[in-house]
Protein backbone atom coordinates (compact mmCIF):
# COMPACT_ATOMS: atom_id res chain seq x y z
CA UNK A 1 0.00 0.00 0.00
CA UNK A 2 1.00 3.61 -0.72
CA UNK A 3 1.83 5.66 2.13
CA UNK A 4 -0.76 8.48 1.56
CA UNK A 5 -3.31 5.64 0.94
CA UNK A 6 -2.64 4.42 4.46
CA UNK A 7 -2.86 7.62 5.88
CA UNK A 8 -6.61 8.68 4.36
CA UNK A 9 -7.65 4.60 5.21
CA UNK A 10 -6.80 5.36 8.93
CA UNK A 11 -8.28 9.18 9.40
CA UNK A 12 -11.32 7.59 7.55
CA UNK A 13 -11.49 5.09 10.26
CA UNK A 14 -10.78 7.56 12.92
CA UNK A 15 -13.66 10.17 11.51
CA UNK A 16 -15.88 6.99 11.08
CA UNK A 17 -15.00 5.38 14.31
CA UNK A 18 -15.57 9.13 16.17
CA UNK A 19 -19.30 9.56 15.03
CA UNK A 20 -20.19 6.09 15.86
CA UNK A 21 -18.56 6.32 19.43
CA UNK A 22 -20.06 9.36 19.82
CA UNK A 23 -23.54 8.24 18.75
CA UNK A 24 -23.89 10.28 15.69
CA UNK A 25 -25.67 8.75 13.07
CA UNK A 26 -23.85 9.83 9.44
CA UNK A 27 -26.40 12.91 6.94
CA UNK A 28 -26.75 10.73 3.85
CA UNK A 29 -27.50 13.19 1.37
CA UNK A 30 -30.79 11.90 -0.42
CA UNK A 31 -31.12 13.04 -4.25
CA UNK A 32 -33.60 15.55 -4.95
CA UNK A 33 -36.60 14.92 -6.92
CA UNK A 34 -36.65 15.89 -10.47
CA UNK A 35 -38.25 19.12 -11.59
CA UNK A 36 -41.78 18.68 -12.37
CA UNK A 37 -43.36 20.81 -15.01
CA UNK A 38 -46.48 20.87 -17.57
CA UNK A 39 -47.54 22.54 -20.49
CA UNK A 40 -50.11 22.58 -22.39
CA UNK A 41 -51.05 24.02 -25.90
CA UNK A 42 -54.68 24.57 -28.06
CA UNK A 43 -54.16 23.18 -31.94
CA UNK A 44 -55.28 24.78 -33.70
CA UNK A 45 -55.82 28.18 -31.44
CA UNK A 46 -58.89 29.46 -33.59
CA UNK A 47 -61.03 27.28 -35.32
CA UNK A 48 -64.59 27.94 -36.56
CA UNK A 49 -68.05 26.42 -35.17
CA UNK A 50 -67.82 22.91 -35.25
CA UNK A 51 -64.33 22.43 -36.67
CA UNK A 52 -62.23 19.71 -34.18
CA UNK A 53 -59.76 21.62 -31.74
CA UNK A 54 -57.73 19.74 -29.15
CA UNK A 55 -55.90 20.61 -26.00
CA UNK A 56 -52.56 18.53 -25.39
CA UNK A 57 -51.06 18.23 -22.27
CA UNK A 58 -46.89 16.83 -21.51
CA UNK A 59 -45.84 16.25 -18.45
CA UNK A 60 -41.90 15.84 -17.64
CA UNK A 61 -40.41 13.82 -16.97
CA UNK A 62 -42.26 11.78 -18.85
CA UNK A 63 -44.78 9.30 -16.97
CA UNK A 64 -47.57 6.61 -18.04
CA UNK A 65 -51.05 6.86 -16.34
CA UNK A 66 -50.50 9.84 -14.23
CA UNK A 67 -54.14 11.31 -14.43
CA UNK A 68 -54.50 14.81 -14.97
CA UNK A 69 -56.98 17.82 -14.21
CA UNK A 70 -57.89 19.76 -17.00
CA UNK A 71 -59.71 22.71 -16.05
CA UNK A 72 -61.69 25.77 -18.20
CA UNK A 73 -62.06 29.27 -16.74
CA UNK A 74 -65.91 29.68 -16.19
CA UNK A 75 -67.76 32.76 -13.93
CA UNK A 76 -64.54 33.40 -12.47
CA UNK A 77 -63.30 30.47 -10.92
CA UNK A 78 -61.48 27.20 -12.66
CA UNK A 79 -64.03 24.18 -13.22
CA UNK A 80 -62.63 20.58 -14.05
CA UNK A 81 -63.14 20.07 -17.99
CA UNK A 82 -61.95 16.28 -18.34
CA UNK A 83 -59.10 13.81 -16.25
CA UNK A 84 -57.18 12.27 -18.89
CA UNK A 85 -54.08 9.65 -18.56
CA UNK A 86 -50.63 10.57 -19.50
CA UNK A 87 -49.52 7.62 -22.26
CA UNK A 88 -46.17 6.66 -21.95
CA UNK A 89 -44.13 9.58 -23.70
CA UNK A 90 -46.38 11.90 -20.64
CA UNK A 91 -48.88 13.24 -23.23
CA UNK A 92 -52.44 13.53 -22.70
CA UNK A 93 -54.86 14.98 -25.19
CA UNK A 94 -58.64 16.23 -24.85
CA UNK A 95 -61.04 17.17 -27.76
CA UNK A 96 -62.69 20.71 -26.59
CA UNK A 97 -66.05 21.54 -27.89
CA UNK A 98 -66.34 24.10 -30.28
CA UNK A 99 -70.20 24.32 -30.72
CA UNK A 100 -70.65 27.36 -30.40
CA UNK A 101 -68.79 30.70 -31.09
CA UNK A 102 -66.58 32.60 -28.51
CA UNK A 103 -63.54 32.38 -26.40
CA UNK A 104 -62.68 29.91 -24.09
CA UNK A 105 -59.26 29.34 -21.54
CA UNK A 106 -57.91 26.34 -20.33
CA UNK A 107 -54.94 25.37 -17.70
CA UNK A 108 -53.95 21.63 -16.80
CA UNK A 109 -52.81 20.75 -13.20
CA UNK A 110 -51.19 17.54 -11.77
CA UNK A 111 -52.12 16.91 -7.92
CA UNK A 112 -50.50 15.06 -5.88
CA UNK A 113 -49.91 14.70 -1.45
CA UNK A 114 -46.12 15.17 -2.19
CA UNK A 115 -45.81 18.92 -3.12
CA UNK A 116 -42.54 18.30 -5.51
CA UNK A 117 -44.86 16.15 -7.91
CA UNK A 118 -47.28 19.14 -8.56
CA UNK A 119 -47.97 21.15 -11.56
CA UNK A 120 -49.79 23.69 -13.08
CA UNK A 121 -49.72 24.79 -16.57
CA UNK A 122 -49.70 28.30 -18.31
CA UNK A 123 -53.40 29.23 -19.03
CA UNK A 124 -54.28 28.46 -23.09
CA UNK A 125 -57.01 30.03 -25.19
CA UNK A 126 -59.34 28.55 -27.56
CA UNK A 127 -61.04 31.38 -29.94
CA UNK A 128 -64.20 29.85 -31.92
CA UNK A 129 -65.22 32.34 -34.95
CA UNK A 130 -68.54 31.95 -36.73
CA UNK A 131 -68.56 29.82 -39.87
CA UNK A 132 -67.96 31.05 -42.87
CA UNK A 133 -65.03 32.85 -42.97
CA UNK A 134 -62.72 31.32 -45.42
CA UNK A 135 -58.97 31.79 -46.36
CA UNK A 136 -57.20 28.89 -47.21
CA UNK A 137 -53.47 28.37 -46.18
CA UNK A 138 -52.51 27.05 -49.59
CA UNK A 139 -54.37 28.64 -52.26
CA UNK A 140 -55.95 26.29 -54.48
CA UNK A 141 -55.39 25.12 -58.08
CA UNK A 142 -58.41 27.16 -59.40
CA UNK A 143 -58.03 30.49 -59.30
CA UNK A 144 -61.82 31.07 -59.69
CA UNK A 145 -63.04 28.14 -56.78
CA UNK A 146 -66.08 29.15 -55.57
CA UNK A 147 -66.80 29.82 -52.13
CA UNK A 148 -68.04 26.25 -50.90
CA UNK A 149 -64.91 25.11 -52.52
CA UNK A 150 -62.40 28.00 -50.58
CA UNK A 151 -64.41 27.02 -47.63
CA UNK A 152 -63.67 23.54 -48.38
CA UNK A 153 -59.94 23.98 -48.52
CA UNK A 154 -60.05 26.43 -45.49
CA UNK A 155 -61.85 23.71 -43.13
CA UNK A 156 -59.30 21.11 -44.19
CA UNK A 157 -56.44 23.53 -43.11
CA UNK A 158 -58.13 23.84 -40.16
CA UNK A 159 -58.32 19.98 -39.47
CA UNK A 160 -54.39 20.09 -40.27
CA UNK A 161 -53.81 22.60 -37.96
CA UNK A 162 -55.89 20.75 -35.40
CA UNK A 163 -53.58 17.45 -35.89
CA UNK A 164 -56.94 15.52 -36.40
CA UNK A 165 -57.35 12.70 -38.54
CA UNK A 166 -61.51 12.16 -40.07
CA UNK A 167 -63.13 8.86 -40.13
CA UNK A 168 -64.61 8.45 -43.81
CA UNK A 169 -66.91 6.12 -45.97
CA UNK A 170 -66.98 5.29 -49.34
CA UNK A 171 -70.36 4.30 -51.09
CA UNK A 172 -71.64 2.51 -54.15
CA UNK A 173 -73.87 4.84 -54.71
CA UNK A 174 -75.16 2.54 -58.03
CA UNK A 175 -76.73 0.10 -55.25
CA UNK A 176 -79.69 0.47 -53.87
CA UNK A 177 -78.50 0.19 -50.48
CA UNK A 178 -75.91 2.34 -50.66
CA UNK A 179 -76.20 4.26 -47.57
CA UNK A 180 -76.37 1.22 -45.75
CA UNK A 181 -72.02 1.38 -44.77
CA UNK A 182 -73.34 4.19 -42.81
CA UNK A 183 -76.78 4.00 -41.35
CA UNK A 184 -75.62 0.57 -39.95
CA UNK A 185 -73.37 2.81 -37.82
CA UNK A 186 -76.11 4.09 -36.00
CA UNK A 187 -75.83 7.87 -34.90
CA UNK A 188 -71.71 7.75 -34.96
CA UNK A 189 -70.46 10.80 -37.09
CA UNK A 190 -68.44 9.91 -39.93
CA UNK A 191 -67.07 13.32 -41.12
CA UNK A 192 -65.71 12.19 -44.74
CA UNK A 193 -68.20 10.69 -47.49
CA UNK A 194 -66.90 9.11 -50.69
CA UNK A 195 -68.17 7.91 -53.90
CA UNK A 196 -67.59 7.10 -58.22
CA UNK A 197 -68.52 9.20 -60.79
CA UNK A 198 -69.27 6.59 -62.79
CA UNK A 199 -71.30 4.95 -60.38
CA UNK A 200 -73.19 8.27 -59.38
CA UNK A 201 -74.19 8.07 -63.12
CA UNK A 202 -75.76 5.02 -63.34
CA UNK A 203 -77.62 5.62 -59.63
CA UNK A 204 -79.10 8.64 -61.39
CA UNK A 205 -80.74 6.49 -63.53
CA UNK A 206 -82.06 3.37 -61.70
CA UNK A 207 -85.37 5.16 -59.73
CA UNK A 208 -84.18 4.60 -56.16
CA UNK A 209 -86.12 6.11 -53.83
CA UNK A 210 -84.05 8.85 -53.14
CA UNK A 211 -81.53 9.92 -55.86
CA UNK A 212 -78.10 9.45 -55.08
CA UNK A 213 -76.92 12.67 -56.10
CA UNK A 214 -79.61 14.41 -53.78
CA UNK A 215 -78.61 12.35 -50.97
CA UNK A 216 -74.88 13.03 -50.95
CA UNK A 217 -75.91 17.04 -51.47
CA UNK A 218 -78.14 16.50 -47.92
CA UNK A 219 -75.02 14.86 -45.96
CA UNK A 220 -72.88 18.07 -47.54
CA UNK A 221 -75.34 20.31 -46.27
CA UNK A 222 -75.38 18.79 -42.82
CA UNK A 223 -71.73 18.64 -42.67
CA UNK A 224 -69.65 15.50 -44.35
CA UNK A 225 -66.92 16.30 -46.40
CA UNK A 226 -67.61 15.13 -50.12
CA UNK A 227 -65.16 12.96 -52.08
CA UNK A 228 -65.03 11.81 -55.42
CA UNK A 229 -63.30 8.92 -57.55
CA UNK A 230 -63.41 8.28 -60.86
CA UNK A 231 -63.22 4.71 -62.65
CA UNK A 232 -64.04 5.57 -66.35
CA UNK A 233 -64.05 2.47 -68.69
CA UNK A 234 -61.43 2.26 -71.52
CA UNK A 235 -61.57 4.47 -73.89
CA UNK A 236 -60.09 2.64 -76.71
CA UNK A 237 -61.89 -0.78 -76.19
CA UNK A 238 -65.25 0.47 -74.39
CA UNK A 239 -63.83 -2.08 -71.96
CA UNK A 240 -64.26 -1.95 -68.16
CA UNK A 241 -61.25 0.15 -66.28
CA UNK A 242 -59.73 -3.04 -65.79
CA UNK A 243 -59.30 -3.91 -69.04
CA UNK A 244 -55.31 -3.53 -69.98
CA UNK A 245 -55.38 -4.46 -73.44
CA UNK A 246 -55.76 -0.66 -74.39
CA UNK A 247 -53.38 1.75 -72.48
CA UNK A 248 -52.43 4.60 -75.00
CA UNK A 249 -52.54 7.81 -73.19
CA UNK A 250 -50.95 9.96 -75.18
CA UNK A 251 -53.26 9.80 -77.72
CA UNK A 252 -56.27 10.93 -75.12
CA UNK A 253 -54.37 14.65 -76.03
CA UNK A 254 -54.94 14.40 -79.66
CA UNK A 255 -58.41 15.63 -79.99
CA UNK A 256 -59.12 14.19 -83.35
CA UNK A 257 -58.69 10.62 -82.10
CA UNK A 258 -61.45 7.80 -81.74
CA UNK A 259 -60.47 7.50 -78.03
CA UNK A 260 -59.95 11.18 -77.25
CA UNK A 261 -63.39 11.65 -78.42
CA UNK A 262 -64.90 8.89 -76.29
CA UNK A 263 -62.51 9.97 -72.99
CA UNK A 264 -64.16 13.57 -73.17
CA UNK A 265 -67.42 12.76 -73.87
CA UNK A 266 -67.54 10.95 -70.65
CA UNK A 267 -65.36 13.62 -68.80
CA UNK A 268 -67.91 16.06 -69.75
CA UNK A 269 -70.59 13.81 -68.57
CA UNK A 270 -69.12 13.48 -65.25
CA UNK A 271 -68.36 16.88 -64.48
CA UNK A 272 -72.23 17.76 -65.36
CA UNK A 273 -72.55 16.03 -61.95
CA UNK A 274 -70.33 18.10 -60.78
CA UNK A 275 -71.88 21.42 -62.05
CA UNK A 276 -75.14 19.74 -60.15
CA UNK A 277 -73.54 19.30 -56.72
CA UNK A 278 -72.16 23.30 -57.79
CA UNK A 279 -75.00 24.48 -58.10
CA UNK A 280 -76.82 23.05 -54.76
CA UNK A 281 -73.54 24.93 -52.96
CA UNK A 282 -71.37 21.91 -52.41
CA UNK A 283 -67.77 21.58 -53.29
CA UNK A 284 -65.99 17.97 -53.63
CA UNK A 285 -62.79 16.43 -53.39
CA UNK A 286 -61.83 15.26 -56.82
CA UNK A 287 -59.43 12.21 -57.43
CA UNK A 288 -59.64 11.01 -61.04
CA UNK A 289 -57.31 8.67 -62.62
CA UNK A 290 -56.23 6.98 -58.99
CA UNK A 291 -53.64 4.38 -58.58
CA UNK A 292 -51.72 5.34 -62.00
CA UNK A 293 -48.29 4.12 -60.34
CA UNK A 294 -49.70 0.81 -60.19
CA UNK A 295 -50.38 -1.76 -63.19
CA UNK A 296 -54.44 -2.81 -62.27
CA UNK A 297 -56.31 -0.21 -64.37
CA UNK A 298 -55.79 0.97 -68.33
CA UNK A 299 -54.08 4.07 -67.13
CA UNK A 300 -51.78 2.40 -64.95
CA UNK A 301 -47.79 2.97 -65.38
CA UNK A 302 -48.10 5.87 -67.79
CA UNK A 303 -45.37 7.89 -69.28
CA UNK A 304 -45.05 10.55 -66.28
CA UNK A 305 -45.12 13.60 -69.18
CA UNK A 306 -48.23 11.82 -70.20
CA UNK A 307 -49.95 11.32 -67.17
CA UNK A 308 -49.08 15.23 -66.16
CA UNK A 309 -50.14 16.54 -69.22
CA UNK A 310 -53.15 14.69 -68.75
CA UNK A 311 -54.18 16.09 -65.44
CA UNK A 312 -53.69 19.31 -67.02
CA UNK A 313 -55.29 19.00 -69.70
CA UNK A 314 -58.64 17.46 -67.32
CA UNK A 315 -58.27 20.90 -64.91
CA UNK A 316 -58.39 23.30 -68.29
CA UNK A 317 -61.32 21.29 -69.44
CA UNK A 318 -63.24 21.04 -66.39
CA UNK A 319 -62.65 25.17 -65.68
CA UNK A 320 -63.89 25.93 -69.41
CA UNK A 321 -67.31 23.61 -68.63
CA UNK A 322 -67.62 26.32 -65.78
CA UNK A 323 -66.73 24.12 -63.38
CA UNK A 324 -65.37 25.39 -60.02
CA UNK A 325 -66.11 23.49 -57.50
CA UNK A 326 -63.26 21.04 -57.01
CA UNK A 327 -60.41 19.95 -55.33
CA UNK A 328 -57.90 18.35 -57.54
CA UNK A 329 -56.55 15.50 -55.45
CA UNK A 330 -53.64 12.87 -57.06
CA UNK A 331 -54.07 9.45 -55.15
CA UNK A 332 -51.57 6.78 -55.85
CA UNK A 333 -51.16 3.50 -54.63
CA UNK A 334 -48.80 2.62 -51.59
CA UNK A 335 -45.16 1.92 -53.60
CA UNK A 336 -45.19 -1.60 -51.96
CA UNK A 337 -43.70 -3.65 -55.07
CA UNK A 338 -42.21 -3.71 -58.42
CA UNK A 339 -45.01 -3.89 -60.07
CA UNK A 340 -45.46 -0.23 -58.44
CA UNK A 341 -43.89 2.59 -59.46
CA UNK A 342 -42.90 5.69 -56.88
CA UNK A 343 -45.59 7.73 -56.94
CA UNK A 344 -43.56 11.25 -56.37
CA UNK A 345 -42.83 10.33 -60.85
CA UNK A 346 -46.42 11.18 -61.66
CA UNK A 347 -47.23 13.52 -59.18
CA UNK A 348 -49.43 16.38 -61.62
CA UNK A 349 -47.92 20.25 -61.56
CA UNK A 350 -51.20 21.63 -59.53
CA UNK A 351 -52.88 19.69 -57.29
CA UNK A 352 -54.70 20.73 -54.01
CA UNK A 353 -54.22 17.24 -51.69
CA UNK A 354 -52.75 14.39 -52.29
CA UNK A 355 -53.72 10.28 -50.63
CA UNK A 356 -51.84 7.16 -50.35
CA UNK A 357 -54.64 4.37 -51.58
CA UNK A 358 -53.39 1.15 -49.60
CA UNK A 359 -54.90 -2.30 -48.35
CA UNK A 360 -53.25 -4.86 -45.78
CA UNK A 361 -53.77 -7.89 -47.34
CA UNK A 362 -55.40 -10.46 -45.09
CA UNK A 363 -54.58 -14.08 -46.55
CA UNK A 364 -51.35 -15.48 -47.41
CA UNK A 365 -47.44 -14.99 -45.75
CA UNK A 366 -47.37 -12.19 -43.62
CA UNK A 367 -50.69 -11.70 -43.12
CA UNK A 368 -51.49 -12.07 -39.52
CA UNK A 369 -50.12 -8.76 -38.12
CA UNK A 370 -52.72 -5.90 -38.95
CA UNK A 371 -50.58 -3.39 -40.42
CA UNK A 372 -51.01 -0.11 -43.17
CA UNK A 373 -48.17 0.92 -45.65
CA UNK A 374 -47.12 4.19 -46.28
CA UNK A 375 -44.46 3.61 -48.37
CA UNK A 376 -44.48 6.43 -50.68
CA UNK A 377 -46.27 8.66 -48.41
CA UNK A 378 -43.55 10.46 -47.09
CA UNK A 379 -41.94 11.74 -50.51
CA UNK A 380 -45.75 12.97 -51.81
CA UNK A 381 -45.73 14.68 -48.73
CA UNK A 382 -42.65 16.71 -48.71
CA UNK A 383 -43.70 18.49 -51.94
CA UNK A 384 -47.75 18.37 -51.19
CA UNK A 385 -49.30 19.98 -47.93
CA UNK A 386 -52.47 18.83 -47.53
CA UNK A 387 -52.34 14.53 -47.10
CA UNK A 388 -54.95 12.13 -47.03
CA UNK A 389 -55.48 8.00 -46.74
CA UNK A 390 -57.77 7.82 -49.91
CA UNK A 391 -58.12 4.41 -49.39
CA UNK A 392 -57.44 1.80 -46.62
CA UNK A 393 -58.78 -1.24 -44.85
CA UNK A 394 -58.29 -4.72 -45.79
CA UNK A 395 -58.33 -6.74 -48.52
CA UNK A 396 -59.48 -10.53 -48.81
CA UNK A 397 -60.94 -10.01 -44.96
CA UNK A 398 -63.48 -12.82 -44.89
CA UNK A 399 -64.77 -12.15 -41.08
CA UNK A 400 -63.60 -8.19 -40.87
CA UNK A 401 -60.84 -8.74 -38.28
CA UNK A 402 -58.55 -6.42 -38.97
CA UNK A 403 -58.58 -3.79 -36.70
CA UNK A 404 -58.74 0.22 -37.70
CA UNK A 405 -56.95 1.04 -34.94
CA UNK A 406 -53.70 0.37 -36.66
CA UNK A 407 -54.95 3.22 -39.23
CA UNK A 408 -54.06 5.87 -36.42
CA UNK A 409 -51.43 4.20 -35.02
CA UNK A 410 -49.74 4.23 -38.77
CA UNK A 411 -50.68 8.17 -38.89
CA UNK A 412 -49.22 9.32 -35.46
CA UNK A 413 -45.92 7.85 -36.93
CA UNK A 414 -46.14 10.67 -39.72
CA UNK A 415 -44.50 13.77 -39.98
CA UNK A 416 -47.75 15.16 -42.34
CA UNK A 417 -50.56 13.18 -40.89
CA UNK A 418 -53.58 12.26 -43.09
CA UNK A 419 -56.39 14.80 -43.13
CA UNK A 420 -59.06 11.47 -43.33
CA UNK A 421 -58.74 7.78 -43.58
CA UNK A 422 -61.56 6.37 -46.29
CA UNK A 423 -62.56 3.29 -45.74
CA UNK A 424 -64.01 1.19 -48.93
CA UNK A 425 -67.54 -0.57 -48.93
CA UNK A 426 -67.69 -4.53 -48.76
CA UNK A 427 -66.99 -6.15 -52.11
CA UNK A 428 -66.01 -9.30 -53.51
CA UNK A 429 -62.38 -9.00 -52.33
CA UNK A 430 -63.67 -8.94 -48.79
CA UNK A 431 -65.19 -7.07 -45.75
CA UNK A 432 -63.96 -3.10 -45.56
CA UNK A 433 -66.67 -0.77 -44.41
CA UNK A 434 -66.27 0.22 -40.61
CA UNK A 435 -69.92 -1.60 -39.88
CA UNK A 436 -68.71 -4.63 -40.98
CA UNK A 437 -64.66 -4.51 -39.20
CA UNK A 438 -65.36 -6.31 -35.87
CA UNK A 439 -63.75 -3.47 -34.27
CA UNK A 440 -65.11 -1.07 -36.59
CA UNK A 441 -67.44 0.70 -34.25
CA UNK A 442 -65.36 0.40 -30.83
CA UNK A 443 -62.47 2.57 -33.07
CA UNK A 444 -65.09 5.37 -34.70
CA UNK A 445 -66.33 5.26 -30.70
CA UNK A 446 -62.90 6.40 -29.68
CA UNK A 447 -62.78 8.84 -32.17
CA UNK A 448 -64.94 11.64 -30.77
CA UNK A 449 -67.33 13.19 -33.48
CA UNK A 450 -65.51 11.07 -36.31
CA UNK A 451 -62.18 12.75 -35.78
CA UNK A 452 -58.64 10.65 -33.90
CA UNK A 453 -56.22 12.62 -32.38
CA UNK A 454 -52.92 11.94 -34.84
CA UNK A 455 -50.37 14.82 -33.66
CA UNK A 456 -48.25 15.19 -30.94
Amino acid sequence: MHRWGAVRLVLSGLLTGGLIATGVTPVVARARPPHVTLTARVGAGTVQVGDPATLTARLSPARRGVTLVVQRWVSGRWVTYSRPRTDAHGRAQVRLSSSTAGSQRFRVRRTSPVPARRATSSPVTLTVTPAGRCAPRTPLVDTRATTAARCLAARLDRWQAARTMAAGQQLNVSNSAYAAPLTSLGSRAVPVVGFDLEELAQGQTYGFPVAPLDALVARAQAGAVLSASWHPPNPGTGGGYGDRSWSDLGSLLRPATPAAEAFWAGFEARMALLLQLQQAGVAVVFRPLHEANGSWFWWGHPAPSTYRSLWTAMQARAASLGVHNVLWAYSFNADTGSHITSPVTLLPAKVDLAGLDSYDPEVGAGSSADRLSTAGYAAVAAKVRRMTFTEVGPSDSPDGAWDPAVIAATARTLANPPLWAMLWFDDSTGRKQLASLTRGRTWLDGCRDGFCLVGP
